[in-house]
């Protein structure tokens, strides 16, 4: 039920590191060289992924101008309270966008103790017709370089 529900979307991985943010997505492929697909609760995390990870307006053109968050404005702040509470507002503005969201469980926001130019989005979302929750974890990184 979760596939039918949640949807089948290609896999792709994302590249996390900042020096990649923009360029790192590629689909998967399987050993045989077979695309592979992310399905039901993966696939909606892949989706909340993406929708993290685009400029809201970015898809204006193609007829979602709402589509997307926006943590790209953020980058080049200063990691402090203001700046992380902000993170979590546009996270969770953007996480409710999407229709297979029933309601956030959980969204922390901290930094790791090595690196002050990052924090880290600790999701915990409830998908529509589940009452299982599922988590997803998100480096955002405020300075790229």
């Amino acid at each position: 039920m979760d596939e039918e529900l949640l949807g089948t979307d290609l896999k792709i991985i994302l590249e996390t590191r900042p020096e990649f943010m923009g360029l790192g997505a590629d689909l998967s492929v399987s050993r045989k060289g077979d695309l592979q697909v992310a399905e039901g609760r993966e696939n909606l995390g892949q989706a909340i992924m993406h929708r993290m990870l685009t400029r809201r307006g970015e898809l204006s053109d193609l007829g979602h101008p709402d589509y997307g968050s926006r943590l790209h404005e953020l980058i080049g702040e200063p990691n402090n309270q203001g700046t992380r509470e902000l993170v979590r507002l546009y996270a969770k503005e953007c996480i409710l966008q999407e229709p297979r969201v029933k309601d956030i469980v959980s969204l922390a926001v901290s930094v790791p103790p090595d690196n002050p130019h990052i924090v880290i989005l600790d999701i915990t979302v409830m998908p529509i017709k589940s009452s299982v929750p599922m988590n997803r974890v998100f480096p955002f990184y405020l300075e790229v370089g």
